[in-house]
């Protein structure tokens, strides 16, 4: 029995997904044939992708069986199912390099071929591990359908069968992150990070579980850990710059939070912070430049009034 399981990166409806743009093209296409090798016209193929669970691409084949595609960003794994009354369905996961081209080609079993003939062996029972990948498809599947309880429940079942099974884990972790059950977030997410350490993705969420907790050294780890896995985010370099700033080390404070901002320039802290480091080191333009713009991005804000107080000496 085979099945393939998607892929839980960003099972991320609670996580922002951007799709990219024609930079990051690649192109899907293949044949649809019968057990005889002659073309099947009219097979449903449905593309998906686990990054975004919004995204489905539907499409046919021709007269030939052919199909062809653009998929807009190859970042991303893809899901393809193939339908068509009165054959099995077949699915496959298919990650495409950028601007290359990939071949899919898949035989269709009408269902009379997939009966058992007379005197043949039974069918063997599928294994744990591949109902555990069954489970986790239909979870897949409800939440995509905003069914988030039925959802939960099915990627309880993926990990019961299977619990080295690191996507559902995760997924578990982010459905609980929504709930703000924090124990449960951490709970699940070191045992998916454990058994994938490629789940970077996770480490900020663990790091706000942590603190939301109460829990100080765990929070200080996972913020440890994001920061070692995501250098140039926003929210690490805006860090970098308050340490440096608290240990007077202006220059070094000043530089961090220019890329801060030009990473996120609606960062309103950073280009506060950013201001008061130019202004420590007497340059007045640039300070004035960013508490105005700090005021402008949040007028009522924690530091408005120190901005206030600061600006007509900036004159």
């Amino acid at each position: 029995m085979k099945n393939t399981i998607r892929t839980a990166a960003a099972l991320a409806a609670f996580l922002a997904a951007a799709f990219a743009q024609g930079g990051a093209q690649c192109r899907l296409q293949g044949k649809l044939s019968d057990s005889a090798g002659g073309p099947v016209e009219g097979v449903n193929i449905l593309i998906t992708t686990p990054n975004m669970t919004s995204f489905k691409l539907s499409l046919k084949t021709d007269s030939g069986g052919h199909y062809s595609t653009i998929l807009q960003d190859c970042t991303m794994p893809y899901h393809i199912k193939f339908e068509k009354e009165g054959f099995g369905t077949q699915e496959v996961d298919k990650k495409i390099p950028i601007s290359e081209q990939a071949e899919v080609d898949m035989k269709l079993l009408k269902a009379s071929e997939m009966a058992p003939k007379p005197g043949a062996p039974a069918v063997q029972k599928a294994s744990p591990n591949e109902e555990a990948v069954v489970a986790f498809n239909a979870g897949v599947e409800a939440l995509q359908g905003g069914d988030k309880a039925t959802a939960e429940k099915k990627f309880q079942e993926a990990v019961a069968k299977n619990p080295d099974l690191p996507n559902g884990w995760q997924v578990l972790a982010q459905m609980s992150y929504e709930k703000k059950d924090w124990p449960k977030v951490l709970e699940y997410g070191q045992k998916a990070t454990d058994l994938d350490p490629s789940l970077t993705n996770l480490y900020a969420m663990m790091a706000d579980a942590a603190k939301q907790s109460g829990d100080k050294k765990a929070a200080a780890e996972w913020t440890s850990r994001y920061a070692d896995a995501n250098p140039d985010s926003p929210e690490i370099l805006f860090n970098k710059g308050i340490e440096a700033y608290n240990k007077g080390k202006m220059k070094d404070a000043e530089a961090s939070l220019t890329k801060a901002v030009e990473s996120k320039p609606d960062f309103a802290n950073a280009v506060f912070w950013l201001g008061m480091a130019e202004f420590n080191q007497n340059k007045k333009n640039e300070a004035k430049t960013h508490l105005e713009k700090y005021l402008e991005l949040d007028p009522n804000g924690k530091e408005a009034g120190t901005a206030k107080e600061i600006l007509p000496l900036l004159k």
